[in-house]
C-alpha cells in the first residue's frame, strides 16, 4: 500500500509538472507576444518622424535654392549680444534663433537666418500633427540654430558653440552617413537646448555638393516613458544596441542592480556630446549572468533567454525595434 501510495504521489507529480511546463510554454508565447506587440507599436510611432525629417530636409534645400526670392519678416527682431551672438530678441510664437559667434557673424550668416524663416511654419505644423515631437530645428555649417518651440537661447547655450562638432550634426555628415539619407541618432544623449534626454532623427542638406546643414527633429526618454511605460509595462526594459538602458522602471532598475534612473540636471550649459555613464550599460553589468544575458539578446538576437540573479530565476523575452536598433525585453519570473 505505501508503494502504491509513493507511485501514485510520484505520477501525480509528474502530471503536475508536466501541466506546468505546458502553462510555461503558453507564457512564453504570450510574453513574446506581448513584447512583439510593443516594439511594433514604438516602431510605427517612429517611422513617420522619419519620413517627416526627410521633408523637412528637401524644404530647406528648396529654401537654399530660392533664397534670393526670400526676404526677412522683420530684421528688427535680430540682433548681437556682447559675447557675439546673433539671435532673436522676443518670443513671437515661432521659432528661437542662436547663432553661436563661433565663425563670426557676417552678412551671409545673417541672409540665411532670413530665408530659412519660412522653417517656422514647416515646425509649428509638424509638432501639431506628431505628438511625439518635443521640438524641431536647423542646425548649419556656420553654427546657426534655429529651433521651435521658442525658448531663452542666451542662458541655455553655450557661447561660441562649434554646433558641426555635436552627434546630432556629424552623424549625418559624408564620413558617418555616405548614403546621405535620413538616419536615427538613437543613442540617447543630453539634449543642450534643456530638454534632457533625448534621441533624434535628423538628415543632411547638400546645396551646392556641399553639406550645408542638418535639420533635426527630437523625441524626449520622459515623452517615450511616459507613453509606453507609466501605467502598464512595468517589467518592460528597452535596451539600445550597445547594451544601455534607454527607458525602464524603478522595479526593473533595482532588479539589475543599477543607480536610479533619473533626468539630466542642467548645471552648466552642454559644452560636448553627453552620454549615459557605463553605470546603465548591461554589457558592462557586474553581474557575470547580466552581461551574458543581455550579449546573446543583442549580438545573437535571442528572443528568450534565462537568467539567474540572487538565486532566482528569470525570463527575458526580447522583440527588437528594427527602426531605431532597439530591443523591448520583458523580464518574469
Amino acid at each position: 500500500t505505501m508503494n502504491k501510495t509513493l507511485y501514485l504521489s510520484i505520477i501525480f507529480i509528474f502530471a503536475l509538472l508536466s501541466c506546468q511546463n505546458k502553462v510555461s510554454d503558453k507564457e512564453k508565447q504570450e510574453n513574446l507576444l506581448k513584447v512583439n506587440e510593443l516594439s511594433k507599436k514604438i516602431n510605427d510611432d517612429f517611422l513617420p518622424i522619419k519620413t517627416e525629417i526627410c521633408r523637412l530636409a528637401e524644404f530647406i534645400k528648396y529654401l537654399y535654392e530660392n533664397q534670393d526670392n526670400i526676404e526677412c519678416n522683420d530684421k528688427k527682431i535680430y540682433d548681437i549680444s556682447k559675447d557675439g551672438v546673433y539671435y532673436k530678441t522676443k518670443d513671437d510664437g515661432k521659432s528661437a534663433v542662436f547663432v553661436s559667434g563661433y565663425i563670426p557673424i557676417n552678412d551671409e550668416i545673417k541672409k540665411i537666418v532670413c530665408f530659412t524663416e519660412p522653417l517656422d511654419t514647416f515646425f509649428i505644423r509638424s509638432m501639431k500633427e506628431y505628438k511625439a515631437i518635443a521640438q524641431l530645428y536647423y542646425n548649419d555649417k556656420f553654427s546657426y540654430n534655429r529651433i521651435y518651440p521658442f525658448f531663452d537661447v542666451l542662458t541655455q547655450y553655450e557661447k561660441k558653440m562649434n554646433i558641426p562638432d555635436f552627434n546630432f550634426y556629424y552623424l549625418a555628415d559624408e564620413k558617418h552617413n555616405p548614403g546621405k539619407k535620413a538616419v536615427w541618432v538613437n543613442e540617447p544623449y543630453v539634449d543642450p537646448a534643456g530638454r534632457g534626454w533625448m534621441v533624434s532623427a535628423i538628415a543632411p542638406v547638400y546645396y551646392n555638393n556641399e553639406l550645408v546643414g542638418v535639420p533635426g527633429i527630437d523625441i524626449t526618454i520622459n515623452q517615450i516613458t511616459d507613453k509606453y511605460f507609466k501605467t502598464e509595462n512595468q517589467d518592460i526594459i528597452i535596451i539600445d544596441a550597445s547594451g544601455i538602458i534607454v527607458s525602464a522602471n524603478e522595479q526593473i532598475i533595482n532588479l539589475l542592480n543599477l543607480p536610479t534612473l533619473i533626468n539630466h540636471k542642467y548645471f552648466e550649459t552642454i559644452k560636448q556630446d553627453t552620454y549615459k555613464k557605463d553605470d546603465y550599460n548591461l554589457l558592462k553589468n557586474k553581474n557575470k549572468n547580466i552581461r551574458n544575458a543581455f550579449e546573446k539578446i543583442i549580438n545573437s538576437k535571442s528572443t528568450i533567454e534565462k537568467l539567474l540573479i540572487e538565486d532566482s530565476n528569470y525570463y527575458l523575452y526580447v522583440s527588437e525595434i528594427e527602426e531605431l536598433n532597439w530591443f523591448v525585453v520583458k523580464i518574469s519570473k
